[in-house]
């Protein structure tokens, strides 16, 4: 099972391990992209990021973490939307502002993955 539940997922990041969560398709000037979202804990607290990406997907190519930032501006991977004491106040962030899903985060570098199933259904149901 890919998805953590929500125990796992704070227990992964009280062991210093990274968690995403693809938030699914967003655009900006009329381009299409695809965001997703991480917390990183660290020495000052866990670091929310948040990644917007061009989606330039083809059948060969669904490595969303490859594809070019959505805004030009953007060089590194994923803004740094806040930094918080602790992990439940992280994921509390996340589910407020993002919508992200409690029973949907995943270990890092599995964010493709979820994008592929995403990818795979947005085609079988165009």
């Amino acid at each position: 099972m890919r998805h953590l539940t929500p125990a796992f997922a704070l227990g992964a990041l009280r062991r210093g391990r990274q968690i995403e969560q693809f938030l699914g398709a967003t655009e900006r000037d009329s381009r299409p992209g695809l965001r997703w979202i991480a917390l990183g804990p660290g020495r000052k607290g866990v670091t929310v990021y948040l990644s917007e990406v061009e989606d330039v997907s083809t059948d060969s190519f669904l490595d969303v973490t490859e594809f070019p930032p959505l805004d030009p501006d953007d060089e590194t991977w994923g803004r740094v939307l806040a930094v918080l004491p602790t992990p439940e106040e992280a994921l509390e962030l996340a589910r407020c502002e993002f919508a992200a899903d409690p029973q949907r985060w995943v270990n890092h570098g599995f964010v493709s993955d979820e994008y592929y199933d995403f990818w795979a259904e947005r085609r079988a149901n165009p």
